[in-house]
C-alpha cells in the first residue's frame, strides 16, 4: 500500500546543515535579501546606514556628557539636556525607514532606534574611567569638547 509517504534519509550533518541554514537566514536577512520589492530593500539600506553611523555617532556624546560633567554639574546638565533633545529626531531617522521596510516589526525599530542609543552611555563609562585614571593630568574642557565635536561632525 503507497498511501503513505516516505520520510526523508536520516543525515548525520543536520547539525551543519542547519547552522548553515541558520546562518544563510540571517545574512540573507540582514541585508534585506528576504525583502519583497526595492523600494523595501532601499528602506532597509537606509535604516541599516543610520543605525551603524548614529551608534558610531553617539558614542562621543557619552563623552561629551561626562566631560562636561565633569567640569561642572550645571554645564553637565545643559549638555546632556541638548543631546536628549537631539536623540529624539535620530532615533526617528532610525525606526522610519526601518518601518517602510519591515512594517510587520514595529519592535524592530524600537530595538534599533533604542540600540543607537546605548553607545552614549559606554562613551560616558569609558571617559569617566580615563578621567579616574588620568586624575592628575586632565586636558583642558575647550580641548576634551573640541576633540568630541571633532569625532562627532567626522561621523
Amino acid at each position: 500500500d503507497d498511501s503513505y509517504q516516505k520520510s526523508p534519509p536520516l543525515n548525520n550533518n543536520n547539525n551543519n546543515n542547519s547552522k548553515n541554514n541558520s546562518a544563510m537566514t540571517l545574512s540573507q536577512w540582514s541585508s534585506g535579501a528576504d525583502l519583497q520589492n526595492a523600494q523595501q530593500k532601499r528602506a532597509w539600506r537606509v535604516a541599516m546606514l543610520l543605525f551603524c553611523s548614529l551608534l558610531i555617532h553617539n558614542f562621543p556624546e557619552g563623552l561629551a556628557v561626562a566631560a562636561s560633567s565633569v567640569q561642572s554639574t550645571k554645564l553637565g546638565m545643559q549638555v546632556a539636556f541638548g543631546i536628549l533633545i537631539h536623540n529624539i529626531p535620530e532615533g526617528i531617522a532610525i525606526a522610519v525607514p526601518c518601518l517602510a521596510a519591515r512594517p510587520d516589526r514595529p519592535w524592530l525599530a524600537f530595538l534599533l532606534a533604542s540600540g543607537s542609543g546605548l553607545a552614549e552611555p559606554l562613551g560616558a563609562a569609558v571617559a569617566l574611567l580615563v578621567w579616574k585614571n588620568a586624575h592628575r593630568v586632565l586636558p583642558p574642557m575647550e580641548n576634551v569638547l573640541s576633540f568630541v565635536a571633532g569625532i562627532m561632525v567626522m561621523v
